[in-house]
């Protein structure tokens, strides 16, 4: 098990929301509201396409579940084989792997309904923390397995997800440094155990390491599949037939809203953990702070927004080539919204060319020569949540999630 950041709605988030709200009465006067499931009938366009919505949603979770599962099955294949034949070739193969797979799984990052949210969430399984932690991750305890070689132990993957999954494979592919993140207080420092090993033993252990988490990796990404397959455990039938005597989804509503918390991925964790923390715009004393951007080792902190704005796209947009189908700009239309939709999208459009308009891959650098940028990049992103914590759910009459902090912004 483990704990997600929750981020408590201060009173202060009033301040910004209610005006904003209330502002939006009129659209909402005008245009029908979504009925609750129970309403529900065949012949109301808003009911059918809510139906659709949670069908096309379903559908898009298992189409990008089964892309990260291809490139889980060729990161176990490459990682195993630069611990089988350690040189540069496939140290650079294991690496390139390891890109193509965290790109397809940060598409999935905005899709944490269902199985793959926590199991304190209706539904919840827990698959994604299995697989991605951040941001509950620990370099220390990475380091501390090395040196206690406990990746060899039976049972491992019942061990503490900040020991495994993809952050700790991007620490044990990308770093290469020798020092510890350890404090004089853990037992690797103050016995002198990590200092002990051999730049070559530690090499070794870690690409040991390696093989074992990326092979966890690709059973997690199996179960994530298998989980909404519908020949096997089906949870795109348990989402798809929402409503009266689905335990799990007792109305149409109780589901969209599922799927719009998800999405609130976008606003808690792109928006103000990715962005805002390093910007030293919160949960920081000095002007920056680097150390809060996801991608310590790898440099691909850019790559993981552009995926996670792939994902918030394909929801809210559609899930087919050039985000084509149905999302929930199609549902605004069928409530009568339909500048909402467009602007919806033109914001997601715009998002997209400030997260391209960032110099370079690399936001570590970027962030110490040219702040600006970094900050330019923060509002495109801001654009696209600001219609979703206001207006978005405001129209479609969906829970704004308890964890959005009352930033104010």
């Amino acid at each position: 098990m483990s704990s997600r950041p929750l981020f408590v709605l201060r009173a202060s988030a009033f301040a910004f929301v209610v005006p904003a709200l209330l502002s939006l009465s009129a659209c909402k006067s005008d245009s029908p509201k979504p009925p609750d499931a129970g309403t529900d009938t065949p012949d109301n366009p808003v009911a059918t396409t809510r139906a659709a919505l949670l069908a096309s949603s379903a559908a898009c979770v298992l189409q990008t579940s089964r892309e990260f599962q291809t490139e889980a099955t060729a990161l176990e294949t490459a990682v195993a084989a630069h611990a089988a034949t350690p040189d540069a070739t496939t140290r650079d193969a294991a690496r390139a792997a390891f890109h193509e797979a965290m790109d397809a799984w940060q598409v999935a990052e905005v899709m944490q309904f269902g199985p793959a949210a926590p199991r304190s969430v209706s539904g919840g399984a827990e698959i994604r923390d299995n697989i991605y932690s951040w941001p509950l991750v620990s370099r220390c305890a990475v380091e501390e397995q090395i040196v206690n070689r406990s990746y060899e132990s039976a049972g491992f993957e019942n061990a503490l997800v900040s020991r495994r999954g993809l952050y700790a494979l991007e620490y044990l592919l990308f770093f290469e440094g020798n020092d510890t993140a350890c404090p004089s207080t853990s037992a690797i420092v103050a016995q002198g155990t990590w200092a002990a090993l051999s730049a070559d033993e530690r090499a070794a252990r870690k690409r040991a390491y390696a093989a074992v988490v990326a092979a966890d990796v690709h059973r997690r990404a199996d179960a994530l599949v298998n989980a909404w397959a519908a020949d096997q455990g089906n949870f795109t039938q348990t989402l798809t037939t929402a409503g009266s005597g689905n335990a799990v989804y007792p109305s149409t509503q109780a589901a969209l809203n599922s799927i719009s918390d998800a999405i609130f991925y976008f606003e808690r964790e792109v928006k103000d953990l990715k962005l805002a923390r390093p910007l030293g715009m919160r949960d920081c004393t000095t002007s920056t702070c680097p150390e809060h951007l996801e991608s310590q080792f790898a440099a691909r902190s850019k790559a993981n927004i552009r995926a996670n704005l792939t994902g918030y796209r394909r929801i809210t947009e559609g899930c087919g080539e050039n985000f084509s189908g149905t999302g929930f700009d199609d549902l605004l239309e069928a409530s009568g919204a339909n500048a909402l939709a467009t602007k919806l999208r033109e914001r997601n459009v715009a998002a997209a060319a400030g997260i391209e308009a960032l110099p370079g891959e690399d936001v570590t650098t970027v962030l110490a020569q040219d702040k600006a940028a970094v900050r330019a990049m923060y509002e495109s992103v801001k654009g696209v949540t600001d219609v979703l914590k206001t207006e978005l759910v405001t129209v479609l009459d969906l829970e704004l999630p308890q964890s959005v902090e009352g930033d104010n912004d």
